[in-house]
């Protein structure tokens, strides 16, 4: 498959039409969002030919097409004309929540005099965008407790090995406290993980998307000693708010608002904290010698859309994009390929 060239991130917060869900829909191009912008985001996609936006299969349309996001003010957010026959797939991601990366210690006893080293060697930090961009943005911290990781380094190869503390009671749960106390009792560590305990099991939780850990004892030997670990391994997701906001912020300098079209103007941030979003991604071809759009002939663009998760009501988006009439988006990936 050739590289993609152009890439292009819309979201859809408004899910106050319970008839087109999300979707644009009328003959006027340059609507606006009624509410605030995090609030009043829309999508659509535009006829050129009969000057309305689309509420059938997408696909199916004569004459050149745009997907659009509106603005608070003027034109929406625009994509190059896309020709219907130049889309070669169309794919649906459904909401998936991040799964953050835990281990839940079984701690036992120790005879007397003897003790064990608890450590962590953490092997991935974060990497999203906006870790990068904003890493202050308290709704970065997956547990909603708004710490930021405070770490920098190379953990690849799983270099940060952090002492936590040791351990010598002969009763479990004494133990399992004692691990808890000394990751809270730190500034850095209680940033970076949330700490739970039942009796003699002690979860430690990343706050952070794409921490990877390892949790390691030794006793005063040297050896292992026997307690038992369940993990829980790190899986991203899909649709979630640190993905959407990392996503927007990347494609930032492909929009509108860098040429002269827009310019002066700034640029908003539509991602909202707290919503979820289902993802459509449309990937469509640059034909040769030459069409619409900044890309180079020959090559894929993409775009890429964060729709918010409504509850209840009816929705047009799945016709639109996916060729199906459908109520809801439903649970389950779906992929169209031309």
């Amino acid at each position: 498959m050739a590289p993609s060239n152009l890439s292009q991130v819309f979201i859809a917060n408004d899910i106050s039409d319970t008839t087109n869900g999300t979707m644009l829909d009328g003959s006027t191009f340059s609507v606006q969002a009624t509410n605030n912008v995090a609030a009043g985001t829309l999508v659509g996609v535009w006829n050129t030919k009969t000057n309305a936006y689309i509420l059938t299969d997408m696909s199916a349309a004569t004459g050149p097409i745009q997907v659009v996001q509106t603005m608070l003010t003027g034109n929406p957010i625009a994509s190059p004309l896309i020709d219907p026959q130049s889309i070669v797939r169309i794919k649906y991601t459904p909401y998936t929540a991040t799964t953050k990366a835990a281990t839940t210690l079984t701690c036992g006893i120790f005879g007397a005099g003897d003790f064990a080293q608890v450590k962590v060697a953490i092997r991935t930090a974060p990497t999203a965008y906006e870790y990068y961009t904003n890493p202050n943005n308290p709704a970065l911290d997956l547990t909603g407790e708004g710490y930021v990781f405070p770490l920098l380094g190379n953990f690849s190869a799983g270099r940060t090995l952090i002492p936590i503390c040791e351990i010598n009671s002969g009763t479990a749960a004494t133990n399992a406290t004692a691990i808890k106390n000394a990751i809270e009792d730190n500034p850095k560590l209680n940033a970076i993980f949330n700490v739970t305990t039942s009796t003699a099991d002690v979860t430690i939780t990343a706050r952070h998307a794409g921490v990877v850990f390892d949790l390691t004892l030794a006793d005063q030997d040297g050896g292992d000693p026997g307690f038992s670990q369940s993990v829980t391994g790190f899986n991203a997701g899909s649709g979630n708010y640190w993905q959407a906001i990392s996503d927007e912020k990347a494609m930032r300098a492909k929009y509108g608002n860098f040429n002269r079209m827009y310019f002066p103007m700034s640029f908003p941030e539509f991602a909202v904290v707290g919503n979820t979003y289902e993802v459509v991604e449309i990937s469509y071809k640059h034909d040769w010698p030459s069409s619409t759009g900044i890309a180079r002939a020959g090559e894929l663009n993409n775009i890429k859309i964060y729709n918010k998760v409504a509850a209840e009501g009816a929705t047009k988006a799945d016709l639109v994009f996916l060729g199906s009439d459908s109520s809801d988006w439903g649970t389950a990936a779906v992929e169209r390929l031309f």
